[in-house]
């Protein structure tokens, strides 16, 4: 177990969760933030960070976030070198075949990567394996994993399998029947939430009580695709 990875881990599940909110998705929105930062910060300027940001680029999402950094001449800075980068594979003239399938190759990277989303994926997915050998070895973290209120789907499925890859079949066992349980209760919460704001828009159901289920398409929606993801 990589130790850099927990004592962000342990806080993430230590804080009081706002209602709906998973611990991984506390975590990924951590992690995006701190890369958000370095990027139009330290990191810019330094050689290895400008090669791999010429080589990916960034995805929408994070191109749009740089955007509103408000930090607009960094980004300038690494856009005028991703673009003499881009400019360096599309040269004009006649291409052999074998160049210009090689080309398509780098612009592809180019077009469909994100030095952001490589970076936080690299540490979110060693995050991952963190919790579960935590839940194996520390008895403390598995009380705090125990104690949530749910994870969202996708990060449910990556801590399960990171699980089912460390621990014996007993420990997996546990660990499947206290998580699974908190997971399938918030499930079939959040289901009987919205097919009560489905009746609502019944006029037989007109005079009932809301309940809470005002808000359940938007935690539906945070609970299949995350915070961020």
């Amino acid at each position: 177990m990589e130790q850099i990875y927990t004592i962000p881990v342990n806080e993430a599940f230590e804080e009081a969760p706002a209602e709906g909110e998973c611990p991984f998705c506390r975590l990924y929105s951590k992690l995006q933030s701190d890369e958000l930062d370095l990027i139009l910060g330290a990191s810019m300027m330094e050689p290895d960070v400008r090669i791999k940001t010429n080589e990916s680029g960034f995805c929408p999402k994070h191109f749009e976030k740089l955007l509103d950094g408000g930090k607009r001449l960094p980004l300038a800075l690494m856009l005028e070198s991703h673009l003499e980068h881009i400019e360096e594979i599309i040269k004009p003239g006649i291409m052999p075949a074998k160049t210009a399938a090689n080309a398509a190759k780098k612009l592809s990277a180019v077009a469909d990567g994100c030095y952001i989303c490589d970076r936080i994926e690299y540490n979110f997915s060693r995050m991952i394996e963190t919790a579960a050998l935590l839940w194996q070895s520390d008895e403390a973290f598995r009380k705090k994993a125990e104690g949530q209120d749910h994870f969202c789907l996708g990060h449910y499925a990556r801590f399960l399998a990171a699980a089912k890859e460390r621990l014996s079949k007993k420990e997996l066992a546990a660990f499947y029947s206290t998580a699974g349980a908190a997971e399938a209760k918030y499930i079939a919460e959040l289901r009987e939430d919205v097919s009560r704001f489905c009746k609502k828009f019944d006029y037989r159901y007109a005079d009932e009580p809301w309940e809470g289920a005002k808000d359940a398409p938007e935690r539906a929606a945070r609970f299949l695709k995350g915070e961020e993801e």
